[in-house]
Order: C-alpha cells, then sequence, then structure tokens
C-alpha cells in the first residue's frame, strides 16, 4: 500500500482481488469502524479534561435534554444501546461525584430515575462545549458534509430498523 493510498481503498481491491464476498460491504464497514475510531479517540481526548468517560457524557446529555432532566435507567440504557449494569454503574460514579441523582420513580417502585444536578448540567454543558470545539470528534469536517453525513447514516439506519 503506497502512502498516499486510502486503507479502506486498499482493503476493498485485495478483498475484491482475492474473491472474498461482498467487497462493497466490507469497504463500508471498514470506513464507518475507522470513522468511528477516530471520532472517539477525539472524543475521549477532549473528555479527559472534565474527567468523563463517553459513557458518562452521553448519558448526562441525554439527561440534558430530557423532560425535567430526568429519565429512568432502564430508558436510559435502551436510548444508549448500552447494557444496564454499565447505565447502574455510571450513574452510580456520577451519582459519587453529585453530577447525577439517583431516585426511586415516585409511582413504579420497579422504577430508578436518573436527574442532572444542577452541577451536573454545568459539568455536561461544560464538556459539550469542547466537544463543539472539537466538532464532536469530526475535525476538519465542515458543516455541510456533516448534514450530509446524518442524512446518509440515516438512511443506512432506517435500512437496519433503527430509525423510522
Amino acid at each position: 500500500m503506497s502512502a498516499e493510498q486510502d486503507p479502506i481503498e486498499f482493503t476493498r481491491e485485495h478483498w475484491a482481488d482475492q474473491d472474498q464476498p461482498g467487497a462493497e460491504y466490507f469497504a463500508a464497514m471498514g470506513a464507518l469502524m475507522r470513522t468511528h475510531q477516530l471520532m472517539i479517540n477525539e472524543l475521549d481526548r477532549e473528555l479527559k479534561a472534565h474527567n468523563l468517560s463517553r459513557t458518562a457524557f452521553l448519558l448526562m446529555a441525554t439527561l440534558l435534554i430530557s423532560r425535567e432532566h430526568t429519565r429512568p435507567l432502564g430508558q436510559l440504557s435502551r436510548h444508549l444501546l448500552v447494557h444496564p449494569t454499565t447505565i447502574t454503574l455510571v450513574v452510580d460514579q456520577l451519582a459519587a461525584r453529585e453530577l447525577v441523582h439517583r431516585r426511586p420513580h415516585p409511582t413504579d417502585r420497579r422504577t430508578v430515575l436518573a436527574t442532572l444536578t444542577e452541577e451536573g448540567l454545568r459539568a455536561v454543558t461544560k464538556a459539550a462545549e469542547s466537544l463543539a470545539a472539537a466538532r464532536f470528534g469530526l475535525t476538519s469536517v465542515n458543516e455541510p458534509l456533516a448534514r450530509r453525513l446524518s442524512a446518509v447514516l440515516g438512511e443506512v439506519r432506517t435500512k437496519m430498523d433503527d430509525a423510522p
């Protein structure tokens, strides 16, 4: 592979040359995975300065945009596509830092709610400002391209039954 050649195109070509199945899908998977890795590396770098993990930030961001900054832990798990045990662990860690308050649901004893505290609101807002300055990991990507990317991935997610 030459220094100028895209590693995804190199892989696609060689996959097809080896008569392996689904070269275009293999390349699309590789492109998504590489992009994801580049993004999370940048997100993690930015979030480290705020002493937050990606899951903690996404959980707090979900609470930020939720009514009354509150959600049941089960909803957080489903929304973030994270195992319930992980949500419980992250909520406990954030509660220990007084960024999230954990309390029982007022009418359903089986449900536990997580609520963003005032300190949590300040922390997630500050982290979001840092991430926005870093274009949420999409460094060097302009807004029109980000919009196109969201649209294309929206189409893919619809085909995969993740979006209406």
